[in-house]
């Protein structure tokens, strides 16, 4: 890579520090709130075991080809698009993000045990929302 192409990720680089440094990342962004809660008061927090729990994953179909062909900002700038909009339909329909890896997004609900009869709904309802605003996110804009 030479110096011109290292350019962009150098200013991705750069924006990402800036964002941490200025940016506090709050514990109810990483952990659900009763867990979130219990960690704000000081609380002990013990491992959970939940026997009804509905798991959502989804996967961008043709993603290597798209990371093959456009450059890092690009496909980074993509995902942002795309995961910001996730993230808003993960809230409407409580579903708890547990992780992005890559073109990987993984959400759960009832991990709080208050959604007992809606949880699957919730999922499926929040899985054919992001389907069309998938379709709605450019991968090149």
């Amino acid at each position: 890579m030479n110096a011109k192409e290292a350019e962009p990720l150098e200013h991705i680089q750069n924006e990402f520090k800036e964002k941490m440094t200025n940016k506090t990342t709050s514990i109810y962004e990483l952990f659900p709130k009763h867990i979130a809660d219990a960690l704000n008061a000081g609380k002990r927090v013990e491992p959970e075991a939940h026997d009804n729990v509905t798991v959502v994953f989804s996967d961008i179909i043709g993603f290597d080809k798209i990371s093959e062909e456009l450059p890092p900002l690009k496909v980074s700038q993509m995902l942002d698009r795309l995961y910001l909009v996730f993230d808003q339909l993960a809230k409407k329909h409580k579903v708890f993000k547990v992780e992005t890896i890559g073109d990987a997004y993984m959400g759960v609900t009832n991990i709080d045990g208050n959604q007992e009869d809606e949880h699957v709904k919730n999922v499926a309802e929040f899985a054919l929302e992001i389907i069309d605003a998938a379709k709605k996110i450019y991968v090149d804009e």
